[in-house]
């Protein structure tokens, strides 16, 4: 076991050079050596010459000396040692002098026993090199970044055992705060010589300290680290041989550097010392750079959504493994903003969810892409602008408004919404057995309605079963013919996690109560449901933002805000856009301002019913709709004729 301690002079006023040759002997590097004396100082970022002279002052204040200048030529053994083991930042190399080649004595390996080479080779002109490389090669375009430092748990273990022989040799030792954030002065000295030089290389502002713009995350790997860890068998028996066990729990750190420094709180240094009486072996390799990883924080960016199709879903659609349908919205625009954006991961959320087969019209709903470590983060509001027309102009399906950057804190605002939201919506609805008139009129007198859905049949394998309250602030229907009858833009809803309309109209097997076709004392189904208007603004400014504004909605598309007075435009039937729909009267498109306060909606086509050119609500393009809505009322047509001509039969019988 080295021992530097056994001088007759006085511990009182030898102490900081007895506990420097100490540490020197047992492997330290000069860095390593510093930080055990105390020095939490800038002096532990300077080169050789400025390392050597806060090392002589640490000393003379451990010593107890004044500020006269010590003559250092009694020491010059010891000064000749220290200098060599600090030569430069590659303190790896063992310096070659004509002493050395004369001396008799073996050369120690150059690798400190404590920080096995973080702050020796981990500083050097090569680990710079590779660090630069690194940042490069990210291509993110962050101007300053900071550091990260993962170490090897053995270094921890190191330390501890280095402070419990020093202080067993040393008992008037100070210890003060140096014994517990010695692993984080480690961390901060190696950030403190790295980063400026990183500065230089890369062009780059280095920020010391809490940083998480754009950070280098550098992992250090020691080649016999499990094989120093394994003696933390034999200082804590109990917990290592547990967490051994819980292979599983921990399969790759049962030998953590916070299961060390645990271990160690709960150990005496004497009960340490009788499992480890010397020194740490000096390492033969130092550490090396496992993994670099640059990291700049996610980027989000955030807008409103239309959506016109009733065969695309929100999200990539898998049902056990298998894509449903080729694509979603979240594909739709997420894909060509991250051509730009180049992020490694992107998350989708928006403000509620609509059905596949469910259209959103109106001012559309709010949505906020989130870039997991995005390359390139400084947009300009025309670059924007021009993704936003790039999106819009590669699909009919989709078309997005309001695009921007917001901060994170902003999307609270998004889930607030999506709790106290207003919506409204339209939907066509189908009575085969027929419906009261009267009754249907009396929807508009029914406010405030709150209803109880249990969890709908078709959600019930992905939601959990429970009972929900939800309120209806209003309901206006108008007929379109004895079976069908247009009810919505009409169901007014408060909801704080999202009304089931569909289950409100059937039922849902008498799972949702009240529900419309109690209220009407008739079946009734949905045929076709659109969103109508997001009433929450959430944080969008649209007067502020980019957006590829219109004064009028075109088939394919949507306006970004609601037409003036003059820049509303006539439909066929000479009834401007936005105008009210009296009950009864044909209505074009679905500007149906009697149900909705929304007056920029996509145009849709009108299909006349085979029964008296009633005008029903079908997609554009998706003439499957129309022959589904006049199949369906061809059945029931049918089935009434048939049961007429029976009836006639019988009568003709009698």
């Amino acid at each position: 076991m080295v021992r530097c301690g056994a001088s007759q002079r006085s511990a009182a006023t030898m102490l900081g050079r007895d506990a420097h040759n100490f540490l020197e002997e047992a492997g330290c590097c000069r860095r390593c050596t510093l930080i055990f004396l105390g020095n939490r100082s800038d002096d532990l970022y300077g080169d050789s010459s400025t390392l050597y002279e806060a090392t002589e002052a640490a000393i003379k204040r451990l010593n107890g000396q004044s500020d006269e200048v010590q003559d250092l030529t009694q020491n010059s053994s010891t000064s000749n040692t220290s200098t060599e083991k600090c030569l430069s930042e590659d303190e790896l190399v063992i310096k070659k002098t004509e002493e050395n080649e004369n001396s008799s004595k073996k050369q120690k390996y150059a690798v400190c026993v404590g920080c096995i080479g973080v702050l020796q080779w981990g500083a050097s002109k090569e680990a710079i090199a590779r660090l630069s490389q690194a940042i490069k090669d990210g291509g993110h375009d962050a101007e300053g970044f900071s550091l990260s430092l993962s170490l090897p748990a053995s270094i921890s273990l190191r330390v501890h055992r280095l402070w419990s022989l020093l202080l067993k040799d040393y008992p008037q030792f100070p210890v003060a705060k140096g014994r517990e954030d010695h692993i984080g002065t480690i961390k901060d000295v190696w950030k403190n010589v790295v980063g400026p030089q990183l500065e230089v290389a890369t062009g780059k502002t280095f920020i010391h300290g809490t940083y998480h713009g754009f950070v280098l995350n550098v992992v250090c790997s020691y080649v016999n680290d499990l094989e120093d860890c394994k003696i933390m068998n034999d200082l804590c028996k109990k917990v290592f041989a547990t967490r051994q066990k819980q292979h599983r729990k921990y399969a790759n750190s049962i030998y953590s550097k916070q299961a060390i420094d645990a271990a160690f709180k709960k150990l005496s240094d004497s009960e340490v010392l009788k499992v480890c009486p010397a020194p740490p072996v000096t390492p033969s390799e130092g550490i090396t750079f496992a993994s670099l990883y640059c990291q700049q924080a996610p980027m989000y960016m955030a807008g409103r959504y239309n959506k016109y199709s009733r065969d695309l879903p929100q999200t990539p659609w898998f049902v056990e493994g298998e894509r449903k349908l080729g694509s979603s919205v979240q594909e739709l625009m997420c894909d060509i903003l991250n051509k730009t954006v180049h992020a490694e991961e992107i998350k989708f959320s928006s403000s509620g969810r609509e059905d596949v087969d469910v259209r959103c019209l109106g001012n559309g709903r709010p949505f906020v892409v989130e870039f997991i470590n995005p390359q390139r983060t400084k947009l300009s509001r025309d670059k924007i602008s021009s993704l936003q027309r790039t999106i819009n102009d590669s699909t009919k399906l989709i078309r997005v408004r309001d695009l921007q950057i917001v901060e994170k804190k902003d999307l609270k605002n998004l889930k607030e919404g999506e709790e106290e939201k207003t919506k409204a919506y339209c939907a066509v609805c189908i009575a085969p057995k027929g419906y009261d008139g009267s009754a249907l009129e009396g929807l508009s007198k029914v406010t405030q309605l709150v209803i109880h859905q249990k969890t709908p049949l078709r959600v019930l394998h992905r939601r959990p079963l429970a009972t929900r309250p939800r309120t209806i602030l209003s309901m206006t229907a108008h007929p379109i013919d004895q079976h069908f009858f247009k009810a919505g833009a009409a169901l007014h809803l408060t909801t704080q996690a999202g009304t089931y309309i569909k289950e409100f109209v059937h039922g849902d097997l008498g799972r949702t109560v009240p529900n419309l076709g109690g209220i009407l004392d008739c079946e009734v189904d949905i045929i076709a449901l659109d969103v109508e208007a997001t009433e929450r603004l959430v944080f969008f400014h649209v007067d502020d933002l980019p957006s590829a504004h219109c004064t009028s909605a075109e088939p394919g598309q949507a306006c970004a805000r609601p037409a003036r007075p003059s820049e509303r435009r006539k439909h066929s039937c000479g009834r401007p856009t936005g105008a009210r729909a009296t009950p009864g009267q044909g209505v074009c498109g679905v500007h149906w301002d009697n149900l909705s306060k929304t007056r920029h909606m996509k145009p849709v086509e009108v299909a006349s019913s085979a029964t008296g050119g009633a005008q029903i609500l079908v997609n554009p393009g998706r003439m499957q709709d129309h022959d589904r809505l006049n199949n369906t009322k061809r059945k029931v047509l049918s089935a009434e004729q048939n049961g007429a001509k029976e009836k006639g039969k019988q009568r003709e019988r009698g």
